[in-house]
């Protein structure tokens, strides 16, 4: 039914539906890590970056939204084969990255963004997913946007840490529980 990923449809349906930019990166950072050789200047780690530096700008974070603003456009600029091939017009975005990144360097207001598109396919198979998703996975409240990193429950992220950390010390789930 869908010929793109569909953690890029969901990444695309944050993006422009509920402009929830912290989901777009959680969407596409485990599709990075889960499906791709996890190359630091991968198309992927460009999509994740923007919408993280929108999500900083947002927050007034200006800084981090300048950093990673930057490095989103730096790999972007090398992968305009990649965006074509994702139905994204690559001339179009890196213009449109370029100006908000000079934009967030004057320290102007944020303002929401839309992936310019070349291809109606990808916008149709975006559309379509956002349709068959329920209604909460897309609908949040503006403060919750804002500050969605804190006020998620991370005790999944935090249960991983503490288990990759105890297996780089040699250590299994049973042994630390024998301690």
């Amino acid at each position: 039914m869908y010929s793109f990923p569909l953690p890029y449809l969901s990444f695309l349906a944050h993006f422009h539906e509920s402009h929830d930019y912290f989901e777009c990166h959680e969407v596409l950072e485990e599709y990075w890590k889960e499906k791709t050789d996890q190359s630091r200047d991968s198309v992927w780690v460009g999509l994740i970056q923007t919408a993280v530096s929108l999500y900083h700008h947002r927050r007034g974070n200006f800084a981090g939204a300048q950093k990673m603003a930057a490095k989103a456009l730096k790999i972007l600029q090398s992968r305009t084969g990649e965006l074509a091939g994702l139905g994204i017009d690559s001339e179009a975005f890196l213009r449109q990255l370029s100006c908000r990144l000079q934009e967030i360097t004057e320290g102007k207001a944020f303002a929401e963004m839309a992936i310019p598109f070349s291809d109606k396919e990808v916008v149709l198979q975006y559309r379509s997913f956002h349709q068959s998703c329920t209604p909460s996975i897309l609908e949040k409240d503006a403060a919750y946007l804002r500050n969605k990193h804190l006020l998620r429950d991370r005790s999944p992220i935090l249960t991983a840490r503490e288990q990759a950390l105890k297996q780089r010390h040699g250590q299994t789930a049973d042994q630390s529980a024998n301690l």
